[in-house]
């Protein structure tokens, strides 16, 4: 039967790639590997049976093999590495960079780690030994130790040569990083310019002096940030005496975007940050992350009761108030997750801080403000053109009323807690939803009873 892969789509090629297997058809595996893209294929990958894939894996070149792992999720990782040979182990992991190791170590148990350990070479056991020593999320954990680098001393033609010696273990040879002898980083070159320059030319007269570099204990957001500021493809990452021993791609960026985006998340809604995905994250897990937020929220709610308690008798003399606690404590309570969900977004992209309070403040108060004149004339209306007997010109302007404040102080709060949480070097998004929910809640109670006291007469 003849084939032209490259008139098939995923989905033909999903149904194809069994019947290759079963015929032993390795060239043409072989070609579909060289013309598909690797992503795409890893997707295909992950649906056959474990004897299939361990066939696949095994005729395919060591590089391909070593690229096609990296998109596997980690739980087919685990499955492949403990049916795998060591001598097969060792050679695919020979074909990796050390980054790309890393990121599945963390997410393997300590006996598959070991294995792995085990079956590497000498030098690559040294460079993942040193990155797993780095701190959690710094520069240092992220980093690639497989980059170009060149001697300041080097002339255009050494440079070729050298490159020409690393590109195979070299993460990226778009950009190659200049050093003197001592190691110290003193720039950086393009390709480009070092194969427009004469051969005679030296590294040092083409190199860009002013570069971007962080250090190994540079938070990892820090890094992304600086990337996507100057739009890099490529950062250095230098120790404390100033040394090149790093790097971090733009590819480890978007991972660090998607890590960093869903703690966020996690924290915003009330929940201790998880490792891995949500299918392969067990009850015990999700019970861990999230009884702490609601064991909190469920104590601080206890000031919304006093004070619901403390005002029984008003409620009782005009019945009708309660049952407007619920949409001033939810729009307010979403006032404030919109607003602290805005500023956090500001912090991350804009760089905001302490310094910009103020700026907040206006800001979030006139938006506030006008969102409060808005839902005060639409809920006026509500209540006394369209609501019950019961309510009264009065009742409808205590309620109506209270929104508005309640949106305002919702809006502020959300505004200013995440600069002040940053301020004092908290996660602004562990200030966010939980507490701001908790602080609204009892503010906008006080100024409904308040308001119903001084307008009512109750």
């Amino acid at each position: 039967m003849e084939y032209n892969f490259l008139e098939y789509n995923k989905d033909q090629l999903s149904s194809i790639l069994p019947e290759l297997i079963k015929e032993k058809k390795v060239l043409m595996i072989r070609e579909i590997f060289d013309e598909y893209n690797i992503v795409d294929l890893s997707e295909i990958f992950i649906e056959l049976q474990l004897d299939e894939a361990l066939f696949i894996f095994k005729i395919l070149p060591k590089d391909i093999s070593a690229d096609l792992f990296t998109y596997l999720d980690p739980e087919y990782q685990e499955k492949l590495i403990a049916a795998l040979s060591s001598v097969e182990l060792k050679s695919m992991l020979d074909n990796m960079f050390s980054d790309d190791i890393l990121d599945f170590l963390e997410e393997m148990p300590a006996n598959v780690i070991k294995h792995i350990l085990d079956n590497v070479s000498p030098e690559h056991r040294k460079e993942i030994n040193t990155l797993l020593s780095y701190e959690e999320n710094s520069a240092g954990s992220v980093m690639s130790t497989d980059f170009i680098e060149l001697l300041e001393t080097d002339t255009v033609e050494n440079a070729i040569i050298k490159i020409k010696t690393q590109a195979e273990i070299a993460e990226t040879v778009n950009v190659c990083f200049v050093i003197d002898k001592k190691r110290v980083l003193v720039g950086i070159v393009n390709l480009r310019d070092i194969i427009v320059s004469k051969n005679n030319k030296y590294i040092s007269e083409i190199m860009d002096k002013n570069m971007h570099y962080v250090y190994t204990n540079t938070d990892q957001e820090e890094v992304a940030q600086l990337l996507s500021k100057y739009d890099l493809t490529t950062i250095c990452v230098l120790n404390d005496q100033n040394r090149l021993i790093g790097i971090v791609t733009a590819d480890d960026v978007l991972d660090i975007l998607t890590e960093e985006a869903t703690e966020d998340i996690h924290k915003m809604s009330g929940i201790t940050p998880t490792d891995g995905s949500y299918l392969r994250t067990s009850v015990k897990e999700m019970v861990k992350s999230r009884i702490s937020w609601l064991l909190i929220l469920m104590i601080s709610a206890t000031f919304t009761g006093y004070i619901l308690q403390y005002f029984e008798d008003k409620l009782s003399a005009v019945a009708i108030l309660s049952a407007s606690i619920p949409i001033i404590m939810s729009t307010s309570g979403n006032a404030g997750t919109q607003s602290s969900t805005m500023v956090i977004r500001g912090i991350a992209v804009d760089n905001l801080n302490i310094k910009d309070i103020l700026k907040v403040f206006n800001k979030e108060f006139l938006v506030g403000l006008t969102c409060g004149v808005i839902l005060f004339v639409i809920n006026f209306l509500r209540l006394y053109v369209f609501g019950s007997p019961e309510i009264n010109l009065e009742i409808s302007f205590v309620v109506s009323l209270t929104i508005t404040l309640s949106l305002i102080f919702a809006n502020i709060s959300g505004g200013i807690l995440p600069l002040i949480a940053k301020q004092f070097k908290m996660d602004p998004a562990s200030a966010a939803a939980p507490l701001i929910t908790t602080i609204v809640d009892a503010t906008s109670l006080i100024t409904y009873f308040i308001l119903a006291i001084w307008i009512l007469k109750i």
